[in-house]
């Protein structure tokens, strides 16, 4: 995962399930059974977080004029978990943008019909390098989201008065990233495995 990427995810948890699907809210991660071991759900569910909480320059793209018409110009969509609706849409167009970027021999080089959605990813390709080369391997860290509560500790045990909460300031030269209410619980609920 781009550690550009990643400052845009705050927590990432895992979670058994007789299910295998996942969710992003407001940069909060959940992911349940199976879905932990593939880093393509993991990667879809950070590229909600990029749209959604505004680290491309159109904000949020999934929305936007310009996504709709240059989705217009093209005759496919990713796969089908792509047609659930433009948020998904964007967020796989994600997934396939950083796999161009970071895979030698990239998407378009394995997809004899990748052509078939070149303006949707050229749209996040151009997007993610406006917003700081999001989706490419290296860089460094500029902001991170803002802390959540920490969990209060219930009880008076000796151990947890002796201990003291812990320094979760942000480091130096480091921005707060402006957090967002948003879940996508609903349409990436039971999100089909690759």
């Amino acid at each position: 995962m781009p550690v550009r990427t990643r400052q845009y995810v705050r927590h990432v948890i895992s979670l058994p399930s007789s299910g295998d699907f996942a969710y992003n809210s407001g940069g909060n991660i959940a992911m349940f059974g199976r879905t932990i071991n593939n880093i393509n759900v993991y990667f879809h569910e950070a590229a909600h977080s990029l749209d959604l909480l505004g680290a491309y320059p159109i904000k949020p793209l999934s929305s936007s004029a310009k996504w709709a018409s240059e989705y217009n110009l093209d005759s496919a969509v990713p796969d089908p978990y792509a047609q659930t609706n433009q948020v998904e849409n964007v967020a796989q167009n994600t997934v396939v943008t950083a796999y161009e970027r970071n895979v030698p021999g990239g998407f378009f080089g394995l997809n004899p019909d990748a052509n078939r959605i070149f303006h949707q990813f050229a749209t996040v390709d151009t997007q993610q390098r406006e917003g700081g080369t999001l989706l490419v391997k290296g860089g460094s860290c500029t902001g991170r989201l803002a802390n959540s509560a920490p969990v209060p500790v219930a009880g008076t045990s000796k151990r947890t008065a002796a201990v003291s909460m812990p320094n979760v300031d942000l480091p130096a030269g480091l921005t707060v990233v402006p957090g967002k209410d948003f879940s996508t619980k609903g349409s990436c609920k039971g999100k089909p495995q690759a």
